[in-house]
């Protein structure tokens, strides 16, 4: 057995490669993730240089995602997935969840201040999410405007992530889908950890990157709580 680099009752943190991890793990009700992204037709111009994350040069480590090579283990995982993306990966989400038998939806997350136009280009302020499920956790009813499949909010002003998403767009899909058991194997800053915690929900997360580990322990104890006792990863 694979053990976490932090366990405690209701979370567990794996460092690591989710290939590597995911085959020891059980399977979880909801895999809720923000997998690298493929950005084939950004070119920079403007963007590039108006952008901190560009300008800084952290998109380099995940604007590139081998999908056929994630796929298998990803749709292995859990009965459910709700995964963030970008354009050019709706064909092959859709075509995974086609070729399995699985049900697929396509929802959209509208970004109200997105970065503005740049040259030649369309503004970037829309997000996709893929659902593909064989079976849902559950189904809570809400609000209507809560089953919406398109979510309008702005971007986090204080983003320790590149790709950090915000808290109740997190939350939706959570409560929606009545997920008791979160899994996320892109973990990043640790969004989903919060949510789940402040839900009740238990949680495990897997991250490529000590650097981002580190941030997800901050955030965790300092939005949940929890005073995590992680060991020293190793980049």
């Amino acid at each position: 057995m694979i053990k976490p680099y932090y366990s405690e009752p209701g979370i567990e943190i794996y460092h690591g490669d989710c290939r590597d991890i995911l085959p020891h793990l059980p399977k979880a009700d909801l895999v809720l993730t923000d997998p690298p992204y493929i950005h084939q037709h950004i070119d920079g111009g403007g963007f590039a240089r108006k952008a901190r994350f560009y300008a800084e040069r952290r998109l380099e480590d995940i604007s590139s995602f081998d999908f056929a090579a994630y796929i298998d283990f990803l749709a292995a995982a859990s009965d459910c997935m709700v995964a963030f993306h970008s354009r050019d990966l709706i064909f092959y989400y859709a075509t995974a969840a086609n070729q399995r038998g699985l049900k697929y939806d396509l929802h959209v997350w509208h970004k109200n201040n997105a970065v503005p136009f740049t040259a030649n280009t369309w503004k970037s302020d829309i997000e996709y999410i893929s659902l593909i499920w064989s079976r849902k956790p559950g189904w809570v009813q809400k609000q209507e405007s809560e089953h919406s499949k398109v979510y309008k909010s702005n971007l986090e002003i204080n983003r320790q992530h590149p790709a950090q998403k915000p808290i109740p767009l997190l939350k939706k899909y959570i409560e929606i889908l009545d997920a008791q058991t979160i899994l996320d194997p892109f973990m990043g800053s640790g969004t989903t950890a919060v949510v789940a915690r402040k839900l009740n929900r238990n949680y495990i997360g897997i991250e490529l990157n000590p650097k981002y580990i580190e941030i997800a322990e901050r955030r965790i104890e300092r939005e949940v709580g929890l005073l995590l006792d992680l060991v020293e990863v190793s980049p």
